[in-house]
């Protein structure tokens, strides 16, 4: 059996190879709802935000497995619209070529003077470069399934957030009651996606991935329990998709 070390290290080498191709890649397969339910889950991370502090003034932000900088640009994005600020804002992501295009991506877009943004190469379970206490809003989208020792980053996110402080996941959960409509968006998932996801980037193996790790990942309410055990209360659950993806966004109190 693989160590967890060798699993990831292969997680982050398949993300290397598709980094290129990664943002087309995710426009084509959720019918390019993907922009639609990352702005959705920020604004109601920001509202949760705003109700333990009452201001979204000089706000603290990391974005782990921050890919290519899709979600860090849309918290910022949604952060200006809301007429807060930040303070510092970090992207963590264990992929050398996913960041090297979340530089170009942020040199290109109109926060590229901030020099209060920084990019690290981390793993999630090891954010050595947040300080204790130090993050009014965490997100990650799409990255909770490829950390294999997800238990481990779950400590390190209330670790690094003030209480207070918001988490945000928006991730592929597993549906253990699926219906008609959520049965037909996991043939979707499964049977078709990969094969969609092959015509843009070419690797079939990067996209047959998705679908085996949705199946072996947990359930909302797992993940709600698993948060709960670390220190982290959630607020809310929201569901895109016949509930194939979910923000889930919890609070340490």
């Amino acid at each position: 059996m693989a160590k967890p070390t060798d699993k990831q290290q292969q997680i982050i080498g398949m993300f290397d190879s598709i980094a290129k191709t990664y943002d087309t890649a995710n426009k084509v397969v959720s019918f390019k709802q993907d922009h639609k339910w990352r702005k959705e889950s920020v604004q109601e991370a920001l509202r949760h935000v705003y109700a333990f502090r009452r201001d979204l003034k000089d706000l603290n932000v990391a974005d782990i497995a921050c890919g290519t900088a899709d979600m860090l640009l849309c918290v910022l994005e949604r952060i200006v619209a809301c007429k807060g600020s930040v303070a510092s804002v970090c992207g963590i992501d264990p992929s050398a070529e996913m960041l090297r295009l979340a530089e170009q991506k942020i040199a290109a877009s109109p926060f590229n003077q901030n020099a209060r943004i920084r990019l690290d190469c981390l793993e999630a379970k090891n954010l050595r470069t947040l300080a204790d206490n130090s993050v009014d809003l965490l997100s990650i989208a799409y990255g909770l399934r490829n950390v294999v020792e997800r238990k481990e980053a779950l400590k390190e996110f209330t670790r690094v957030l003030k209480k207070g402080g918001v988490l945000l996941v928006l991730e592929f959960m597993r549906q253990d009651k699926k219906g008609i409509l959520g049965y037909l968006a996991h043939i979707y998932t499964s049977k078709i996606l990969p094969f969609v996801g092959m015509l843009v980037s070419w690797n079939y193996k990067a996209y047959a991935y998705l679908p085996k790790s949705i199946e072996r990942f947990i359930s909302a309410d797992e993940l709600e329990e698993e948060l709960s055990d670390v220190g982290l209360e959630v607020v809310q659950k929201s569901h895109y998709m016949y509930k194939s993806v979910s923000g889930i966004f919890a609070v340490k109190l």
